[in-house]
C-alpha cells in the first residue's frame, strides 16, 4: 500500500496522546483536571476509521476530501483512492470531490467505511472546458454548453458530431446525406452568412481540426462556446462560434483495460411511395396525348409511345430496357411467367401492351448493410504521471450500393511530472480511413434516376423460355441504368490518413504561476483512385465503351502551431484572480496533385500507365497562409458573488492586404444572487436554489470568409489570396498557357467582425432538481465580406467587399430535470429549444430603395401595390431562404370551368395563352389583372426553422437504464424533388410518386391534385427552370406550385437504449465493469413530409437519407 496522508487538524483538539502532569490542591488545577479527564474520556471514544473513495464505476478517487461534520478534523484520499481519519462513534463523515455529489454517512461500530460517490447531476455545478482553460458552471459569466457525453456511449457513430443534434441549445446540426463517415451540416445561432451557413470553428486538444474519421470512443468531452466573449479569445477564427473537442487522458489511479463492441444492423427508410407498373404505363401513355394536345402536336414525344421507353411498346423480350411491349403471338409465352401482365393501351384499346410489373426496382440500389465497431483502450497511472491509449476499428458498410466506411484509430495521451514544478505531456491521434462513395454517383443521381425508375425496368436479361437469367440487364445508360449493371464498372479507392501529434511542458515557475508551451503538428493526406471499366450502353448487345480511363488524385494538408501560455492565480481574502496571457503561430499549407489517362486495353490494369495517352492535362496546386496571435484572459470574482471576465486576442493574417491585424476584445459580468445573505436567509431559497444573471460583450473575426473555394480545372482548392486578385488560364495559344486577370484585388478590405451581446439567466429550484439556463443575444456581423455582382460590361462576374451588416436575433433555453433521485431509482428529464432570426441592418448604397440587393416583384394584396420580397433589404429578415410560390387556387374540374376562365391570360402556358384545360391548376390571380405572371406569386414560408431543439430522458432503476433522445425542428418548408420531378415527368422514364393516383382524370374530378401531364407540359407542377438560386425568379424557391411545397416539421427518435450493468461480484471483482445493450437509432420521424430526410429545408433533388440502426453491444472493464 502506498503512503497514506496523514490527517489534517484544524484549531480544535489534537488527536496526539495526552500525559497528565502532578498537581496541587489549589481549587484552579482541580478544575483544570476535570477538563481533562472529560477530554480524555472523548479522546478514548475516537478510532481510526479507513476505507477507500471511488466513483460508481469502481474507479478509486485519489485527493477526495473526507471530514467529520461540526469540527475542522480532515484527510484526503491517497493515490489509490485510500483514507484514513480519527473519529467517534455517532460522527458524521462527509465524502466530497469535484464534480461528484457529497456523501455523508454516521459512524458506527465499524472501523472500515467505503464512499461510492456519483457523478454530480446537478447542471450548474459542472465543469466545463472555455479556451486555453476550464471553468465551473457556477463562476462562468459567457455562454457555454456541454454535451452529456452518455450520448456517445452505445450508438454507432461513423460521425461524432451527429451526436450534437438536438442536444445544444443554439446549434443547428443536420443531417444531409446517411453516407458512413459525413460530416453533418454545422450552423451556430444562424450563421454569418447571409445564406445562413456559417461552419465554427472545431478545436480537437486545441488543435483547429473537424469531426471527420475522429473516433467518438476516444472522446472525454465536447464544448460549445457561443457568445462573443467566451469566444473572443480564439479571434478572427471565431465568428461562428468555437466547439471544443476534449479526448481521454490517463487519470492517477489504478490501471484498466476497457473494450467496446458495438454490432448495428442497417435499414432503408423508403418513406417514398411509388405507382404500380400498370397505373404508370396508363397515366404515362396519356399524359404525352394530353401534352400533344396542350402544344396542338399530335406527334410529340412518339418514341416514348411506340419506342423501346418505359411505357413505350417497342421493347423486346429478352433484352431491352424495358419490358413494355404490344402483346403479340411471338411474345405471349411471357405470360406463364410469375410478374408479367396486359392491359388495354389506354390510347388505343384496341391493342394490348405486355409488361413486367417490377415491384422491388427501387431496392435495386441497396446492399446489405451492417456495423462493427471495436475499441479497446489502457490507462492508469501514478503520482508521477498517467497514460491513455485507445485502439479503434470501425467498419460500416453503408446502404448503397458500394457505399461504405472503414477506420483504423489510434489515440495515445501520456504525462509525466519530471520534478515537482514540471510536468511534460504529449497527445497524438491517427486515423487511416477508407471512404467509399457510391460508383453509382451523387445522392442526386442514386435516389432520384436510380431509384426512382419505371416499374417496368428490366433487372434482368430473359432466357428464351421467358424465365429470367443470371445476366444482369443494362438499362439506358451508366447514369439511368440498372443499378446492379454498373455497381462494379467504375472502380473508386480512398485512403486518408490523418495524424495529430503535440508535445507539451507545464512549468510551475511559482506556487502560483504556470508556464505552459505547446506545440503541434497536423497533417491528412488524401489519396483517390477512380477507374471506369468497360461497360455496354442500352442493352448487352448495345455498343461496349471501352474508354477506360483512370485518374489518381492526392490531396495533402500541413498545419503547425505554436502556443505559449503563462496563468497566473492569487486568492486574497475573498477576491480571487485568475490572468492568462499568450501568444500563438499557426500556419496552414494545401498541396493536391492530380493526373489521368484514359483508352487502357484491358480491365485488368486500373493505373495510369495501362492508359494510351493523357485524358487531360496534370494538375498541381499549393497554398498557404499564416495566423500569429497575441491572446489574454481575466477572470475575477468577489466571495463567489460578483464575476467579472475580461478576454482578448490581436490577430495578424496574411489572407489579408493593408489591414493584416486587428484586436478582438469580450467582456462579461455575473451575479451569483443566492450567495448574498439576504437572499440565503429569505423564504424564497426554499424554491429557487440558484440564480445568477449574466451579461456579456465581445467582438470576433471571421477570416475564413477570406478563404473559401475556387474551381481549378475542375478541381476545388483553397483560396487565401483573394485579396491580390487572380488570374486565371485562358487555354493554350501557339502551345503556351494563356492567363489573364480572372478576379479583381481588393487590398483594402476590412476585417469581418462580429459583435454580439448577450444576456443570460441561469437558475435552479428544489435544490437544483430543476435547471434553466437561457440565453438572449443579438449578434452583429460588421463589414460582411460577401461578392457583390457586377454589370457584365466590367468583364468580372463579382468583386469581394465588405458588404453591409447582419444582425442575428434569438433565445435559447436548456432544461434540466431531476425528476425522481433516490437510491434505486432516478428519472432525468432534459431539453433544449433555439429560435434564431437574420436581419440585414446595413447595405452599401445603391439606386434601390432599401439598398436591396436582388429579390423578387411581386403584387402584395395587402397594400394594393407591387413590393419587391426576398434578397436582401435594410431593415428586413434576410430573405434568401424566402419561399415564393404561385397559388393554386383550385384545379379545373371540367373543360365548362376552363373556357370560363378564358380572359385569364396565362404567360407561361405552352401555347395559346388563353386556353386552359380541364384538370390544370386555377391560379390565383393575385392583382385581378387578368394576367398570369410573375407579380402573382406569394410568400408562403422559409427553408429554415422557426423553432428546433431536441428532448432527452434517461431512467434508471437499480442495474437497468434507459435513454431516449430525440431533436426536433418546425417551421420550414421542403420542395421533395424526388416526388415532384416524377409528377412532373421531366426525366421521361422516372416513376411516379402516390399523389398521381389522385390526379385529376375524367373520373376523378374533385380532387387538389392537377392531371399529370408529360415533362410538365402545362406548368403545373413548376413554372420555370428546375434550379434553386433564390436570385433567379423562375427557381424552384421563386416559381414552384404551393400545392408541392410541404411542411419540413418533424419530430425524430433519433435514440432508444436499453442497458444493463451486470453486477461486478458476478466475476469475483476481476471485472470490474460489464455493461450490455440494446440501440435503436433513427428509428422513427414524426411528420408529414413524403420524403424521408425532412431535416434539409428548401429544395431537396435527392437526399442518402440516414439509415433505420438497431445495436447491440457491451462494455467491458477490467
Amino acid at each position: 500500500m502506498k503512503h497514506l496522508k496523514k490527517p489534517w487538524t484544524g484549531n480544535g483538539p489534537t488527536t496526539k496522546s495526552v500525559q497528565n502532569k502532578k498537581t496541587t490542591k489549589s481549587p484552579s488545577l482541580v478544575f483544570t483536571f476535570i477538563l481533562l479527564l472529560t477530554f480524555g474520556l472523548t479522546f478514548a471514544q475516537q478510532k481510526e476509521i479507513t476505507g477507500t473513495i471511488s466513483d460508481g464505476s469502481g474507479q478509486p478517487l485519489p485527493g477526495a476530501n473526507v471530514l467529520v461534520k461540526g469540527t475542522s478534523t480532515g484527510t484526503q484520499s491517497d493515490f489509490d483512492g485510500n483514507y484514513i481519519i480519527m473519529a467517534s462513534t455517532g460522527d458524521v463523515l462527509i465524502f466530497s470531490y469535484l464534480g461528484f455529489t457529497s456523501q455523508s454517512i454516521t459512524v458506527g461500530d465499524q472501523s472500515t467505511i467505503n464512499a461510492v460517490l456519483q457523478e454530480d447531476a446537478a447542471l450548474l455545478d459542472e465543469v466545463v472546458v472555455t479556451g486555453y482553460g476550464s471553468q465551473t458552471r457556477a463562476t462562468l459569466t459567457t455562454s457555454v454548453s456541454k454535451l452529456d457525453t452518455q450520448i456517445l456511449e452505445s450508438s454507432t457513430r461513423s460521425n461524432a458530431a451527429t451526436a450534437l443534434q438536438g442536444t445544444i441549445a443554439g446549434l443547428r446540426v443536420t443531417n444531409t446525406t446517411g453516407q458512413p463517415g459525413a460530416t453533418p451540416q454545422i450552423v451556430l445561432r444562424g450563421g454569418t452568412n447571409f445564406d445562413g451557413t456559417g461552419s465554427p470553428l472545431i478545436l480537437i486538444d486545441g488543435i483547429p481540426g473537424s469531426f471527420y474519421a475522429l473516433n467518438s470512443d476516444d472522446i472525454e468531452s465536447i464544448e460549445v462556446l457561443k457568445d462573443a466573449a467566451a469566444t473572443a479569445i480564439y479571434g478572427a477564427r471565431s465568428a461562428n462560434g468555437v466547439i471544443l473537442v476534449t479526448t481521454k487522458s490517463g487519470k492517477p489511479g489504478k490501471s484498466s483495460i476497457n473494450y467496446k463492441y458495438k454490432y448495428s444492423m442497417n435499414e432503408e427508410r423508403n418513406d417514398q411511395k411509388y405507382i404500380g407498373a400498370a397505373d404508370f404505363i396508363n397515366y404515362n401513355r396519356q399524359s404525352i396525348a394530353w401534352y400533344r394536345e396542350a402544344i396542338n402536336n399530335p406527334g410529340s414525344f412518339g418514341a416514348f409511345l411506340d419506342g423501346a421507353n418505359s411505357m413505350g411498346t417497342g421493347g423486346d423480350a429478352i433484352s431491352s430496357p424495358f419490358t413494355t411491349q404490344l402483346l403479340t403471338a411471338d411474345n405471349q409465352y411471357l405470360l406463364n411467367q410469375p410478374g408479367w401482365s396486359t392491359i388495354p393501351d389506354i390510347l388505343n384499346p384496341s391493342q394490348d401492351i405486355l409488361f413486367y410489373d417490377n415491384k422491388t426496382v427501387g431496392d435495386r440500389i441497396y446492399q446489405n448493410s451492417a456495423t462493427k465497431d471495436h475499441y479497446l483502450s489502457f490507462d492508469g497511472g501514478n503520482e508521477k504521471g498517467s497514460y491513455y491509449l485507445g485502439l479503434g476499428l470501425l467498419d460500416n458498410d453503408g446502404l448503397i450500393l458500394g457505399s461504405g466506411f472503414k477506420r483504423y484509430s489510434g489515440k495515445f495521451t501520456g504525462s509525466y511530472r519530471i520534478t515537482d514544478n514540471l510536468k511534460v505531456n504529449s497527445n497524438v491521434l491517427y486515423s487511416h480511413s477508407n471512404l467509399s462513395l457510391s460508383p453509382l454517383g451523387g445522392d442526386d443521381t442514386v435516389f432520384r434516376r436510380f431509384q426512382s425508375q419505371a416499374p417496368t425496368s428490366r433487372t434482368y436479361d430473359n432466357n428464351p423460355d421467358g424465365t429470367w437469367s443470371n445476366i444482369y440487364a443494362v438499362g439506358q445508360n451508366q447514369g439511368f441504368g440498372n443499378p446492379l449493371y454498373y455497381q462494379d464498372k467504375f472502380v473508386r479507392k480512398n485512403l486518408e490518413q490523418r495524424l495529430s501529434a503535440s508535445v507539451g511542458i507545464d512549468w510551475s515557475i511559482l506556487d502560483n504561476l504556470i508556464l505552459s508551451v505547446d506545440g503541434s503538428h497536423f497533417t491528412i493526406n488524401n489519396h483517390n483512385e477512380s477507374f471506369n471499366r468497360a461497360y455496354r450502353v442500352g442493352s448487352t448487345t448495345g455498343p461496349l465503351r471501352t474508354a477506360r480511363e483512370a485518374s489518381v488524385g492526392l490531396e495533402r494538408t500541413l498545419r503547425n502551431q505554436l502556443t505559449g501560455t503563462l496563468n497566473y492565480t492569487k486568492n486574497l481574502g475573498n477576491h480571487n484572480f485568475n490572468a492568462l496571457i499568450g501568444a500563438e503561430y499557426f500556419k496552414d499549407n494545401f498541396f493536391t496533385t492530380s493526373a489521368g489517362t484514359r483508352n487502357s486495353p484491358t480491365d485488368l490494369i486500373e493505373t495510369l500507365n495501362a492508359g494510351a495517352e493523357a485524358n487531360g492535362i496534370p494538375f498541381s496546386f499549393e497554398t498557404e497562409y499564416v495566423l500569429v496571435s497575441a491572446f489574454g484572459r481575466l477572470l475575477y470574482d468577489y466571495d463567489n458573488k460578483y464575476l467579472f471576465g475580461f478576454t482578448f486576442r490581436n490577430d495578424g493574417s496574411s489572407r489579408l492586404g493593408n489591414n493584416k491585424s486587428d484586436f478582438f476584445p469580450g467582456v462579461s459580468l455575473g451575479w451569483n444572487l443566492h450567495n448574498e445573505n439576504f437572499f440565503a436567509n429569505s423564504n424564497i431559497v426554499n424554491t429557487i436554489s440558484r440564480i445568477k444573471p449574466r451579461l456579456s460583450y465581445g467582438v470576433n473575426g471571421n477570416q475564413d470568409v477570406l478563404g473559401g473555394t475556387q474551381n481549378i480545372a475542375g478541381i476545388d482548392v483553397p483560396i487565401n489570396y483573394r485579396v491580390f486578385g487572380a488570374y486565371g488560364s485562358q487555354g493554350v495559344y501557339n502551345g503556351q498557357t494563356g492567363y489573364a486577370n480572372s478576379g479583381l484585388p481588393t487590398m483594402g478590405l476590412l476585417w469581418e467582425k462580429s459583435t454580439t451581446f448577450n444576456a443570460g439567466l441561469d437558475i435552479s429550484f428544489f435544490k437544483d432538481r430543476l435547471t434553466f439556463i437561457t440565453d438572449v443575444y443579438s449578434r452583429d456581423i460588421k463589414d460582411k465580406l460577401a461578392n457583390l455582382t457586377l454589370p457584365y460590361y466590367t468583364g468580372f462576374s463579382s468583386i469581394l467587399t465588405n458588404n453591409g451588416t447582419i444582425r442575428n436575433k434569438g433565445f435559447e433555453l436548456q432544461v434540466n430535470g431531476d425528476i425522481i433521485q433516490n437510491q434505486n431509482l432516478t428519472w432525468n428529464v432534459g431539453a433544449t429549444i433555439t429560435s434564431n432570426r437574420n436581419y440585414v441592418e446595413k447595405l452599401p448604397e445603391n439606386a434601390n430603395d432599401l439598398n436591396r440587393q436582388d429579390g423578387q416583384l411581386i403584387w402584395n394584396a395587402k397594400t394594393g401595390e407591387e413590393e419587391w420580397v426576398g434578397g436582401l433589404q435594410e431593415g428586413q429578415r434576410v430573405g434568401n431562404d424566402l419561399v415564393i410560390a404561385y397559388e393554386q387556387e383550385g384545379i379545373y374540374a371540367s373543360q365548362a370551368e376552363a373556357d370560363a376562365d378564358s380572359n385569364i391570360q396565362d404567360d407561361f402556358l405552352p401555347g395559346d395563352k388563353n386556353t386552359h384545360f380541364a384538370g390544370d391548376v386555377k391560379w390565383k390571380d393575385q392583382n385581378g389583372d387578368g394576367i398570369i405572371n410573375s407579380l402573382d406569386r406569394k410568400v408562403i414560408g422559409r427553408t429554415t426553422p422557426d423553432f428546433l431543439g431536441g428532448l432527452t430522458t434517461s431512467l434508471r432503476y437499480k442495474n437497468f437504464n434507459l435513454f431516449v433522445k430525440t431533436d426536433f425542428a418546425t417551421g420550414h418548408l421542403v420542395w421533395n424533388h424526388i416526388r415532384n420531378k416524377g409528377y412532373g415527368q421531366t426525366q421521361g422514364n422516372l416513376n411516379q410518386p402516390t399523389e398521381v393516383l389522385d390526379s385529376w382524370t375524367p373520373t376523378n374530378t374533385d380532387t387538389d391534385w392537377p392531371r399529370f401531364v408529360f415533362v410538365n407540359g402545362t406548368k403545373n407542377v413548376w413554372r420555370g427552370n428546375e434550379g434553386a438560386s433564390s436570385g433567379d425568379s423562375s427557381s424552384l424557391l421563386n416559381a414552384g406550385n404551393s400545392q408541392f411545397w410541404e411542411k419540413g416539421d418533424y419530430l425524430a427518435l433519433r435514440e432508444v437504449t436499453f442497458s444493463y450493468d451486470v453486477p461486478s461480484e458476478y466475476f469475483n471483482d476481476v471485472i470490474k465493469r460489464l455493461n450490455i445493450f440494446v440501440t435503436g437509432s433513427n428509428l422513427h420521424y414524426f411528420k408529414s413530409f413524403t420524403g424521408e430526410t425532412p431535416e434539409i429545408g428548401g429544395v431537396q433533388y435527392g437526399a442518402f437519407p440516414v439509415p433505420k440502426t438497431v445495436t447491440i453491444g457491451l462494455n467491458l472493464t477490467f
